[in-house]
């Protein structure tokens, strides 16, 4: 049987993450005189894993050989890329010339293969988990592969997969990481010191939150950890409500994809005990995971139905996560604003695993009433700019306001976007 590879629509072939290790021919490998693999991993694969590269950075691996023959070997290692357009320099294998094989047992050969990744090279950022969350190219427009080619002049060839994910990043630098409040405004300067835009977005921060332990490696409890929440309101006519409501939580840890970590907004219209409505993110299917894009979706604690305008905004490997609903998903109309105080609780669970969560509550926020409305614009790389900070006051019922939020997600517009950041925690400023 034949079966028809997946085409990158980029560079043509399909990557390397996602055609496995290729067919088992054990009567080849029964005659072959050596053999290779990772040395840290049970696995004839090298895997350099994501990275979020802001300058120029170098990740290694040691391969190990053994050789099963009676003989001395020698194999030319030659680094090569699946796809030839992998080859602008971004990412440079390099490996010794050769290796040597002592035919004693124990005496295996080790050598190493490093990568050097430029991120002013690399494209930016295709993957997220909302909009692309099920679409594999947007993984393979970023991935750089190859193989290893090691060959012993005398009919038998090694070739190691490798595989690196990187992507070109933003670090944002703040000149202060406090602000006196007060103002209007008040203003602290922002470098963006990487290789990628910052698309920089900013809230009120409402919450900050303890680490808390993770779950052990394997304990199938991983324990998604609340670190920081944010809130801002948004004036638009596209909503019938007038207004879009974001909710911005930042986690200890990062999530490669956003599908398996529920975050849950519970919203108490009113603030009178009673939780109406739900904003969480979960699957375009809502109740499973048969698609992989995830939506930001508005639950009616009282009759089960929910609605979804946007998708969740996750720009993939990063521990930043924006929610939007219009106002009208959560039964609020353009009378509410600056009207209507709204309890509000966070909690974060894993939705594949279950297990223990992290609960963030006592907050209260009312649409349009946030005390801090940061005011920015996206930096290029290499470039400087400012936040530029509207202190209108703590509005009456609401949760005292800690600062400003600012996320660098990279998860804004299509095609290429600025990349997420190196540093995926968001930047705080907080208030005097």
């Amino acid at each position: 049987a034949h079966t028809t590879l997946p085409i990158d629509p980029v560079r043509g072939l399909a990557e390397i993450t996602r055609i496995g290790g290729g067919e088992v021919r054990a009567n080849r490998a029964m005659a072959a005189p050596a053999a290779a693999w990772d040395a840290n991993a049970p696995q004839a694969a090298l895997s350099f894993g994501m990275h979020e590269v802001d300058g120029v950075t170098t990740v290694t691996r040691t391969v190990q050989v053994h050789n099963y023959s009676n003989e001395w070997q020698t194999y030319t290692i030659t680094p090569t890329f699946r796809n030839a357009g992998d080859a602008t320099g971004a990412v440079v294998p390099a490996a010794p010339a050769s290796v040597t094989l002592n035919p004693g047992l124990g005496n295996d050969s080790f050598f190493d293969v490093t990568l050097t990744i430029d991120g002013s090279l690399l494209p930016g950022n295709f993957m997220n988990s909302g909009s692309q969350g099920a679409n594999g190219a947007a993984l393979s427009a970023n991935e750089f592969d190859g193989y290893l080619v090691l060959d012993n002049g005398n009919g038998h060839t090694m070739n190691i997969p490798w595989q690196v994910l990187p992507r070109k990043a933003a670090n944002v630098v703040p000149d202060a990481s406090t602000f006196p409040g007060g103002g209007f405004p008040d203003t602290v300067g922002l470098s963006n010191t990487g290789a990628g835009t910052a698309q920089i977005d900013g809230y009120a921060l409402v919450a900050m939150s303890p680490e808390i332990p993770e779950g052990p490696r394997g304990g199938q409890s991983p324990t998604p950890d609340i670190k920081s929440v944010g809130v801002q309101t948004f004036a638009t006519g596209g909503c019938a409500a007038e207004f879009i409501w974001a909710f911005a939580i930042d986690t200890w840890e990062d999530q490669s994809h956003l599908l398996p970590v529920s975050h849950q907004v519970s919203l108490d219209i009113g603030n009178d005990g009673s939780v109406e409505y739900i904003v969480l993110n979960r699957d375009v299917s809502f109740s499973g995971s048969s698609d992989g894009r995830q939506l930001a979706w508005a639950l009616n604690t009282a009759t089960g139905s929910a609605s979804a305008f946007f998708f969740a905004e996750h720009a993939t490997n990063t521990g930043n996560t924006v929610l939007l609903v219009c106002g009208e998903q959560i039964g609020l109309s353009a009378a509410d604003i600056l009207t209507t105080n709204v309890g509000v609780s966070v909690f974060a669970q894993d939705f594949y695993f279950g297990g223990p969560g992290d609960i963030v509550d006592g907050i209260v926020v009312t649409p349009l009433g946030e005390q801090y409305f940061p005011v920015t614009a996206d930096i290029g790389a290499g470039g400087t700019g400012s936040v530029v900070i509207f202190d209108f006051g703590p509005f009456p019922g609401n949760t005292p306001e800690l600062g400003v939020m600012l996320l660098t997600n990279g998860d804004r517009g299509s095609g290429a976007r600025g990349g997420a950041t190196d540093d995926t925690d968001p930047v705080l400023l907080l208030a005097e």
